[in-house]
């Protein structure tokens, strides 16, 4: 095209075009990194709504036969646990099926108990029930741990802000000099 003898190219220099590839290409990382902390807090919630059903249903367990139901194939007087990545939580979930019609797992699981970094499974676990058997009754702590591990280093819930403490001997999961992740979620002492 012409206007008055001067010649002009349609079309953009190859300089404009970098500058507007980088802008396109800065805008769109952003945009991922805005997303993937979505999705790990979505994940997180979901963590917390998966445990708190599965706490309903481990309590009417408890309201119906009056103590917690075992932790897979353990025996009643253990501390053992079920994991949502082993078949101990198929044999937990058939225990629980009169309330609640599947156990939930971990939404972005991996193959190892919450207790170690970036471990994301969830875990149940029991200690025993009383014994009554001769006559003697043994006192067993009825009680027992929910447990996911957050991505979310800075959730409200985690362990290092709530200071949970092991019910049975009462120290501290995640500060005073203990190794276990900062990030754990213990939905059975909400």
């Amino acid at each position: 095209m012409s206007y008055l003898g001067i010649k002009y190219n349609k079309g953009f220099t190859l300089i404009e075009l970098l500058v507007v590839i980088s802008i396109i290409g800065l805008l769109s990382s952003i945009v991922l990194a805005s997303l993937n902390s979505a999705r790990i807090a979505a994940r997180d919630s979901r963590r917390v709504q998966d445990l708190n059903a599965i706490r309903t249903a481990v309590q009417l367990y408890y309201e119906d036969y009056g103590y917690y139901p075992k932790a897979g194939n353990c025996d009643w007087n253990t501390n053992c646990y079920a994991y949502s990545y082993s078949s101990s939580w198929a044999v937990l979930e058939q225990t629980l099926s009169k309330y609640i019609p599947s156990l939930p797992k971990d939404p972005n699981p991996v193959n190892c108990a919450p207790w170690t970094n970036n471990c994301h499974s969830y875990a149940y676990g029991n200690v025993g029930r009383r014994d009554y058997t001769a006559g003697v009754n043994t006192n067993l702590v009825e009680n027992f741990d929910l447990t996911a591990q957050f991505e979310n280093d800075s959730h409200s819930l985690r362990c290092e802000i709530k200071d949970y403490k092991f019910y049975f001997t009462k120290v501290f999961w995640c500060s005073h000099g203990r190794s276990y992740s900062k990030q754990l979620y213990e939905a059975s002492l909400e």
